[in-house]
């Protein structure tokens, strides 16, 4: 069963907001690690971008909250056999530079069209989105349609909620001023140093789950609590309000036929489910009238780790459906 919170880890966990002295320090010490690929300036800041294989269009691998560009692993060197494949992480991850809003959607849209353009990675891209990437590669698509070629959510964040007054709440229910009064956190909210790779990640190669658990330390280390804003949950729930406006009842799908796969690992929603803004999920399936819903029965949230093979699958159907043109049907 779902619970309050459907995100990377199967939890909401809160990135950002660390002090930029401490991030850039950490940044220094991240370097001591050769990163897989290239380091490209995007403007008095540098981001981290892996790319391999050719062809088109670009897959774009888009990781969810608190995830690294190495947990595509399983899933980038296979699609690389197909066509061109980037994966990257956002500011303020691993080997990117913090920027001034991390993880708000207004700062990750065009650090990522300002990513791949300075690497001369070019459009069209096929951009697909784990968890709360999910909102990120929407949004990129609502901003730059005439770059994006088709849309893969892959267990796209469905109940985001937050804890106010000792009540939890979904993050779209909740007035903008609620969740500023959530802010700062408690210092509680560091938790402990991490000391291993738990599932799912225990499934990646032994040298990345070791390079990994490096990462989270170096990450944990430079966390602050205290300097949490509401930026980024208040960017969220923008987001969401807009997803839930443009697709309801009685609309046409926003998207026309731009090729879309939701891969989830719970069945097609309801109707009802669909009508309903109890889950965020269920919205995907409407977005296009090019649409294929695929099950992954028994994965766990991170389905590039739990079943890489269903994703890699979905991508070269999808990617087959564009170089054909991009209105015909995916199946």
């Amino acid at each position: 069963m779902q619970g309050i919170v459907r995100s990377v880890h199967s939890q909401f966990v809160l990135i950002v907001g660390l002090t930029i002295g401490a991030r850039l320090d950490a940044q220094v010490h991240l370097r001591a690690h050769a990163p897989p690929g290239r380091l490209i300036n995007v403007g008095h800041r540098k981001l981290h971008l892996y790319c391999s294989g050719n062809g088109t269009p670009t897959v774009v691998l888009v990781a969810g909250n608190g995830g690294y560009s190495i947990d595509w692993a399983l899933v980038q060197p296979r699609i690389a056999l197909v066509t061109r494949v980037c994966s990257y992480d956002r500011a303020g991850y691993a080997w990117s530079d913090p920027g001034p809003a991390d993880e708000t959607v207004e700062q990750t849209i065009p650090d990522l069209r300002n990513l791949l353009h300075a690497a001369g990675e070019r459009p069209p891209y096929l951009l697909v989105g784990a968890s709360i990437g999910g909102i990120f590669i929407r949004a990129y698509q609502r901003s730059f349609p005439n770059d994006v070629a088709g849309l893969i959510f892959t267990n796209s964040s469905n109940r985001v909620g937050r804890s106010v007054n000792g009540n939890i709440s979904l993050i779209w229910d909740l007035t903008e001023d609620e969740i500023r009064s959530t802010f700062p956190l408690r210092e509680s909210a560091k938790g402990s140093i991490p000391t291993h790779q738990g599932e799912p990640f225990d499934r990646l190669p032994p040298t990345l789950q070791t390079l990994r658990l490096w990462l989270d330390v170096s990450h944990w280390k430079t966390w602050e609590p205290s300097n949490q804003r509401s930026d980024l949950i208040l960017s969220w729930r923008s987001e969401f309000l807009r997803e839930f406006e443009e697709t309801k009842v009685g609309k046409e799908p926003p998207l026309g036929k731009l090729p879309v796969v939701v891969l989830s690992s719970d069945p097609i929603p309801s109707e009802a489910e669909r009508q309903s803004r109890d889950g965020a999920a269920a919205r995907l399936d409407v977005l296009s009238s090019n649409t294929v819903h695929i099950t992954a029965t028994g994965s766990g949230q991170e389905i590039h780790l739990y079943q890489p093979e269903i994703l890699v699958q979905a991508l070269a159907r999808c990617v087959a459906a564009i170089r054909s043109n991009t209105s015909t049907p995916i199946e």
